[in-house]
């Protein structure tokens, strides 16, 4: 990305970005790149920058692989964006249970509503350790996360997360079983 001049301005970031992902398809994206594009996500203080470099399932896809082999920091915010890869759910999927296991704990909440989002089977499980770990993101994950997907263990979890007591994982609790207890649209 070198070849654009306005590259570090604060408004030619954006505009280098969409210039360049709108000419250069994922599959000639060379290592630097990749390297500048996971750069402008990890220093973005906005969702633009992600939508610009996801907007295509292929690209979700691409530098989701690229951000999971070189250990980005914006894994947050591209595990959020591989719900939406339904034609490629297989692959969304695969990439989604290694976000899943990443440090921060931000990207495991992020790409366990993702697999919500893409139906997994796996979100079950995953929503209980994500609940084990204590941590009250996690629970709040995990809460929507069986929501999605319809779980018959949301009402445990719900009547867990009243007895845990810590005000936003009860909110989040509430909610969840209000929006449960709503007829579907469809019936």
């Amino acid at each position: 990305m070198d070849d654009y001049p306005a590259w570090w301005t604060i408004d030619g970031v954006i505009g280098a970005v969409d210039d360049f992902v709108t000419h250069a398809p994922p599959d000639v994206w060379t290592a630097q790149n990749v390297a500048d594009l996971l750069c402008v996500l990890e220093h973005s203080t906005t969702d633009y920058a992600v939508e610009l470099v996801t907007r295509t399932e292929p690209m979700a896809l691409a530098i989701a692989r690229h951000a999971l082999a070189q250990r980005s920091v914006a894994g947050d915010d591209i595990a959020a964006r591989l719900g939406r890869c339904l034609l490629h759910r297989k692959e969304a999927e695969a990439l989604l249970m290694v976000f899943v296991q990443d440090p921060h704990e931000r990207t495991r909440r992020m790409a366990l509503l993702s697999l919500a989002q893409l139906r997994s089977a796996a979100v079950p499980a995953l929503a209980t350790a994500a609940w084990d770990s204590g941590d009250e993101y996690q629970r709040i994950g995990a809460l929507a996360a069986l929501r999605l997907v319809d779980s018959a263990l949301l009402p445990e979890y719900v009547s867990k997360a009243l007895e845990d007591g810590r005000p936003h994982l009860v909110a989040n609790a509430r909610k969840h079983a209000e929006d449960a207890a709503r007829p579907s649209e469809s019936a």
